[in-house]
C-alpha cells in the first residue's frame, strides 16, 4: 500500500518529469516559421507539431498548456521557431503573440518606382500593384508621391498590406520634415516644404558634403542660374537610363533636366535622409557657385566659371 511518503515522492518524480519535459530543448535542427492560422485550436496546433516531428508527446504538449491555462490563449500569427525552444517556450509565445516580424527597407534615394517591387516582398499583401492611382488614394495624397516616405527600416507581419507600411513611411516623413521646416533658416529660396525636399532629393545623390553643396544650390536658385544636376538628367531618363550620361542627354526637352530649364524641378527625384533634408534648410553659406567631382567622394567647389573650368579639365578631362 502506498502510504504519505510514497505518494509525495511518486508526486514529485512525476512533477520533476514533467518539468524536464516542458524545459527540454525540442528537436529543432535549424530556426524555422511556424503559422498559428486563425481559428486554430490547442489540439490542432499539438497536432501539427507532432506530425512535423517538432515535439515528441502532444499530450505533454496539450497538458502542460491547460495546467497553465494557456490552451484558451494561444494566438494566431507566424512564429520564428529558435533551436532552443522547449514546450514551455514555444507556449509563452504563443500565448503572449510574439509573432515574427518581417523588415522592409526604404532606402535613400529610391524612386517610386523602386518603391514599387517592394510590394513583392515575402509575406506582404500587395495591394498597390504598382498602380500609382491607387497608392495615391489608399494614402490620401492629392499631389505627387515622389519622394514622400522616410527612408528607414519598417517591421511587418505576414498578411499585413502593403499599402498600411507605406502609410507608416509617409506619416513618418511628415511629422519629422514638417518640424524641421518650422525651424528652418530665414530666406531660403523655397515657398513650400515639398521644394526643400525637391532639392534635398537633389542633394541626396549629389555627393557626400551635402551642407556646402545645399550652399551652392541655394546660390545658384538665387541668382536664377540653372541648377545643371546630372542626377535630375538620369531620374527624367527613367528606365531608358543605362548608366552612362551622355551630352545628348543634357538637351533632352524635360522638367526635370535643370541643365535646360532654371529652377527646381516639379518635384523630388527620390527618397530624401534625413541628412540631406538639414542640408536644404540649413546651407552652408559660401561664395561658392559651382562643384565638380574628384573622383575620390569629394568635390571640388568654385566661385567663378573660369575656376570651374579649370576644375573640370584637372579632375574629369586629364584625369581619364
Amino acid at each position: 500500500m502506498f502510504n504519505i511518503r510514497n505518494i509525495i515522492l511518486l508526486f514529485s518524480t512525476l512533477l520533476t518529469f514533467f518539468l524536464l519535459v516542458t524545459n527540454h530543448k525540442l528537436s529543432f535542427q535549424e530556426n524555422f516559421l511556424f503559422e498559428i492560422k486563425q481559428g486554430s485550436t490547442l489540439q490542432g496546433v499539438a497536432n501539427e507539431l507532432k506530425n512535423r516531428g517538432h515535439i515528441l508527446n502532444s499530450f505533454v504538449f496539450k497538458l502542460n498548456a491547460k495546467l497553465l491555462n494557456a490552451d484558451q490563449n494561444i494566438k494566431a500569427g507566424e512564429y520564428l521557431l529558435s533551436t532552443s525552444e522547449s514546450i514551455f517556450t514555444l507556449q509563452r509565445k504563443f500565448t503572449e503573440g510574439l509573432t515574427f516580424y518581417r523588415k522592409l527597407q526604404l532606402l535613400e534615394g529610391m524612386t517610386t518606382r523602386d518603391i514599387f517591387k517592394l510590394g513583392k516582398s515575402d509575406g506582404i499583401v500587395d495591394d498597390i500593384n504598382e498602380d500609382l492611382e491607387m497608392l495615391k488614394f489608399k494614402l490620401g495624397i492629392n499631389g505627387q508621391t515622389e519622394g514622400l516616405f522616410f527612408p528607414d527600416t519598417f517591421f511587418y507581419q505576414k498578411g499585413d498590406l502593403f499599402s498600411s507600411v507605406l502609410k507608416r513611411a509617409f506619416d513618418k516623413q511628415q511629422s519629422i520634415y514638417i518640424g524641421l521646416w518650422n525651424v528652418r533658416r530665414e530666406g531660403l529660396p523655397y515657398s513650400s516644404l515639398i521644394e526643400a525636399i525637391t532639392l534635398a532629393s537633389i542633394i541626396e545623390k549629389e555627393g557626400l558634403e551635402k551642407d556646402m553643396i545645399a550652399g551652392v544650390f541655394v546660390n545658384r536658385l538665387r541668382k536664377n542660374m540653372r541648377l545643371q544636376s546630372d542626377p535630375t538628367v538620369i531620374f527624367a531618363l527613367g528606365s531608358s537610363f543605362d548608366g552612362n550620361i551622355k551630352r545628348s542627354h543634357l538637351k533632352i526637352d524635360n522638367p526635370y533636366n535643370t541643365y535646360r530649364y532654371k529652377g527646381l524641378p516639379p518635384g523630388p527625384i527620390g527618397l530624401v535622409s534625413l541628412s540631406s533634408i538639414k542640408a536644404a534648410l540649413n546651407p552652408q553659406k559660401s561664395d561658392f557657385f559651382y562643384f565638380v567631382s574628384m573622383n575620390n567622394g569629394f568635390h571640388k567647389f568654385s566661385k567663378t566659371l573660369e575656376e570651374h573650368n579649370q576644375a573640370v579639365l584637372k579632375y574629369q578631362i586629364n584625369a581619364r
